[in-house]
C-alpha cells in the first residue's frame, strides 16, 4: 500500500504505477484479509509495544493503527476507492473519509498524532514525558496552547482511532488512560 516509484524514466515510473494500482485494486477475500490484518497487528503490538506515554506511533490508537485501518480498507475496497489508493497516509485518510469508510474525525487524529510524533522525537525521544523546560515547546509544536492540553489531545486522537477501529473490525483496542 505504500509502494511508489522513486526513480527511473517517466515511462518506467508510469508502468510501475499501473502495476501497483492493479495489485491494490485486485479482489480479495474480505474475511481472510481481516483475519490477516488483525493477526499481523496483534503480533506487532506484542513484539513492539509503545515506548512511553508519548509514543504516538506504536501505542494502541496511534499512527500504526491508522496505517493498519487505512491499508485494510484500501485492500478490501480496491478499485472502489481508487482516489484513496495513495501511499501518503494523510491523503489516504482523507480519501477514505470522502468514500464514507472512515469518520471525519480521523483527519484531526492523524494530524495530531503526526505532529506529536515529529516533535516528540526531538523533545522526548524516549517517548517519556519531557522535562518541564521542553513541555511548552512540545505543546506549541503540537498546536496546543500549553502543556496541559497535550495529553488530552493525544487521548482524544487515540480515542478517535479506537472508535474507527471498532467500527471497522468490531474489536476494541487496548487503550490505557
Amino acid at each position: 500500500c505504500r509502494a511508489r516509484p522513486l526513480y527511473g524514466s517517466a515511462q518506467a515510473r508510469a508502468t510501475l504505477e499501473t502495476i501497483i494500482g492493479e495489485v491494490l485494486a485486485a479482489p480479495r477475500d474480505p474475511a481472510k484479509l481481516r483475519a490477516d490484518v488483525l493477526e499481523m497487528r496483534g503480533t506487532m503490538a506484542t513484539h513492539k509495544p509503545a515506548k512511553g506515554p508519548l509514543d504516538a506511533k506504536l501505542a494502541r490508537g496511534g499512527l500504526v493503527d491508522i496505517e493498519f485501518l487505512v491499508h485494510y480498507l484500501q485492500l478490501r475496497e480496491g478499485a472502489a476507492v481508487r482516489d484513496a489508493l495513495t501511499p501518503q497516509l494523510g491523503e489516504a485518510v482523507r480519501g477514505l473519509i470522502a468514500a464514507g469508510l472512515l469518520p471525519a474525525g480521523m483527519i484531526d487524529a492523524h494530524d495530531a498524532l503526526s505532529r506529536l510524533l515529529i516533535a516528540a522525537r526531538l523533545l522526548a525521544p524516549d517517548a517519556q514525558l519531557p522535562p518541564p523546560a521542553a513541555r511548552s515547546v512540545l505543546a506549541r509544536a503540537c498546536g496546543c496552547g500549553d502543556w496541559e492540553e497535550v495529553l488530552p489531545r493525544l487521548a482524544a486522537a487515540r480515542g478517535e482511532v479506537a472508535r474507527a477501529w471498532h467500527a471497522t473490525f468490531g474489536e476494541t483496542l487496548e487503550i490505557e488512560p
